[in-house]
């Protein structure tokens, strides 16, 4: 008679991280791979030099001018500096065939997105502490009276911007031609924080007929809010179908 043999053991049960737990791992996974090859933050701190350089020379004017033309000159490369940020959001794990591999793990597919989302926070933010300097000195407009009030509207800015254009980034994975497809549907999405942005840093700096910024801040700060809420909330069906 033959022994009978023991069952074989079962493999352990693979748990999933916490939350808190998966948004560091993602985060600290990010933060490396940019910082070996820096990337993305190069192409959009490159990017929004050459709009400081194109503001600069075809605006330039008297002062009085300038400050009028300062806060579209900011938004506007924070908008197309972020779409490059955005754009490259699942781009690594796509070229490493590892998208499909993030999708099925055991983690929770919003705090992949929450910790997508604050890379591309920080990448825009860093974009915009060399941008804003360099543009006020090229356009002689000072914001020495309104630096802290400008910083807290890009920030909130960056974050709705990004709450908006990360879970689009999807679609960047396997569609053709996303780089095209991406800013068509991003861009008309994130026009009211452009807007009120762009109305916000006027008031400001004193060159709009309103004297409380604090509304454009409100909204700015309620719209990112919502949509990053709702991209949380829908961005696992968005990956799984």
């Amino acid at each position: 008679m033959t022994e009978a043999r023991p069952p074989a053991p079962r493999p352990p049960r693979t748990r999933a991280p916490g939350y808190t737990r998966t948004v560091l791992i993602v985060l600290a996974k990010d933060a490396r791979t940019e910082l070996r090859s820096k990337q993305t933050l190069a192409t959009m701190l490159l990017f929004g030099l050459v709009l400081t350089f194109v503001y600069a020379f075809g605006f330039v004017s008297d002062p009085a001018t300038n400050k009028k033309v300062m806060p579209g000159a900011m938004w506007g490369a924070l908008l197309f500096a972020g779409t490059l940020g955005v754009g490259r959001t699942f781009a690594r794990e796509a070229e490493d065939g590892a998208f499909g591999a993030l999708v099925l793990s055991p983690a929770e597919r919003s705090a992949i997105l929450l910790a997508k989302i604050a890379v591309n926070v920080a990448l825009s933010a860093l974009v915009m502490v060399v941008v804003v300097p360099l543009l006020a000195v090229m356009l002689r407009v000072d914001l020495t009276d309104c630096a802290g009030l400008i910083a807290l509207q890009l920030l909130l800015g960056a974050i709705g911007f990004a709450a908006v254009g990360t879970p689009l980034a999807v679609m960047a994975v396997s569609a053709r031609f996303a780089e095209v497809l991406l800013p068509i549907v991003v861009f008309p999405m994130v026009t009211p924080v452009l807007i009120a942005g762009v109305k916000g840093a006027s008031v400001a700096l004193g060159t709009a007929i309103e004297t409380d910024p604090w509304p454009w801040l409100q909204f700015t700060a309620a719209y990112g809010l919502v949509f990053g809420a709702g991209g949380l909330f829908l961005f696992e069906r968005m990956v799984t179908e």
